[in-house]
């Protein structure tokens, strides 16, 4: 297998290798804009490349093999294949690519997103997301450095955690891979430790709870213990909770698997305790549509922005009783202004606008309207399971048409890249003179 990993750094390390010495020494400048337009296109190509050993390796087909690499590098987790049926060094390339993007996007997130949000507390103001607006480079070689440390060492824990549970090098890593970049990439484990819940996945559970914080928190924590008062923990303990009611008023028993599904879900990892179908699968569709913290590798509208329309709501309504009376929003102590909450609503329309494009376009390549819907969401949302739990079907993305799938491939970066953010720089292009 050596062979097509070499050849896959071949064509994309060389080319790579020769712009960095061409622009090696050169001092340079850009603004959020421009680093947006940077990352899509990086999102756009690079899993290009990651497909290569997948389809030389004869596994999969051309545009299977791209949707493997897309579906793992934007950490969607959706696959064609199980764990079993493929050699191991294919299932650590999923971890591997997923684990990647998991830390791109949280360099994205401090690059990029922090910039945008700069007169919206969307993303907590932290010293790890601190970027200046016409130069975010300035700050993101230390940034990624931070980032870099608090992932691996994350990681690191997760993994030797899930060793004392009995769990092998392999698995562990995997595993601790797939939890920390929320992307539900399973190696093939001794037992049914995923039929009931068990301490690997208790470590899982953990490692999915840390992905789904933003990654800034960590690095607050060590100094400032009032960061555990961020209202994005208590948004995703809201879901969580919420969630586990439902499921348990629904099957009456399970309470703990039920809690591990929760977060899987928040997470928009993927990862399920037991293997029944979801006991209310529009439950599950409607909380990885919210995802996770800002600055997060979960998928998502995120529950920051859920929180801000939530207290906009309920400015309104205070209003409506008094309508003499003046009620501004606060979020993390700051005063929001209108126009950010403007924002925050263009980006949830701009979100369920993609939603519904994308499942009725889907419905036009032969599937129904019901899996157009969550293969989309689930695309959108990167959370390439929840079609597998929700139908019922171990392996549902099979089938659909290539071309379906081939289509959802850049639903799927749009929901990495921050639909509003990826649509702006697509936008850029055309107007930009």
């Amino acid at each position: 297998m050596a062979p097509l990993f070499l050849a896959s750094a071949a064509v994309c390390g060389i080319p790579g290798l020769l712009m960095l010495t061409a622009t090696r020494g050169m001092t340079m400048t850009a603004t959020a804009m421009d680093a947006v337009l940077l990352a899509l296109i990086a999102w756009s190509i690079t899993p290009a490349f990651a497909a290569i050993p997948l389809y030389l390796s004869g596994y999969f087909t051309f545009p299977d093999a791209v949707f493997e690499a897309y579906s793992a590098l934007t950490t969607t987790g959706a696959r064609l294949a199980n764990a079993e049926d493929l050699p191991r060094v294919f299932v650590l390339w999923r971890a591997l690519l997923a684990w990647t993007g998991g830390y791109s996007t949280l360099v994205l997130a401090a690059a990029v997103f922090a910039a945008l949000d700069k007169d919206l507390p969307a993303i907590r103001r932290s010293a790890l997301l601190t970027i200046r607006p016409d130069n975010v480079f300035s700050h993101l070689g230390v940034a990624a450095r931070r980032i870099a440390l608090i992932y691996a060492l994350l990681t690191g824990l997760i993994m030797v955690g899930l060793m004392f549970a009995g769990n092998d090098l392999f698995q562990a890593g995997v595993l601790a891979m797939g939890g920390i970049s929320t992307s539900g990439v399973m190696p093939v484990l001794d037992g049914d430790q995923f039929s009931n819940f068990s301490l690997t996945g208790f470590w899982v559970v953990l490692a999915c709870l840390f992905g789904s914080l933003n990654v800034s928190l960590f690095w607050d924590a060590l100094r400032d213990r009032t960061s555990f008062q961020d209202p994005d923990l208590a948004g995703i303990l809201a879901l969580v909770v919420g969630t586990t009611l439902i499921f348990f008023v629904a099957t009456g028993e399970g309470l703990v698997e039920h809690v591990a599904n929760a977060v899987f879900l928040v997470s928009t990892s993927g990862y399920q305790i037991g293997d029944d179908v979801l006991p209310v699968g529009l439950v599950g569709v409607f909380i990885v549509l919210i995802g996770g913290a800002a600055a997060s590798t979960t998928g998502g509208v995120k529950v920051t922005r859920v929180l801000m329309l939530w207290k906009r709501m309920g400015a309104e309504l205070a209003v409506l009783a008094d309508p003499s009376s003046v009620m501004p929003v606060s979020f993390r102590g700051r005063v929001t202004k209108d126009r950010s909450l403007i924002a925050v609503w263009s980006y949830v329309l701009a979100f369920a606008a993609v939603l519904g494009t994308g499942a009725f376009l889907i419905t036009l390549f032969g599937s129904s309207f019901e899996v157009s819907f969550i293969a989309t969401a689930s695309a959108l949302s990167n959370a390439g399971p929840l079609l597998d739990q929700i139908t019922g079907e171990p392996l549902a993305w099979t089938e659909m048409s290539e071309n379906a799938r081939s289509f959802l491939i850049p639903v799927m970066i749009l929901g990495r890249l921050e639909v509003i953010a990826a649509l702006t720089a697509v936008w850029a292009v055309f107007i930009r003179r």
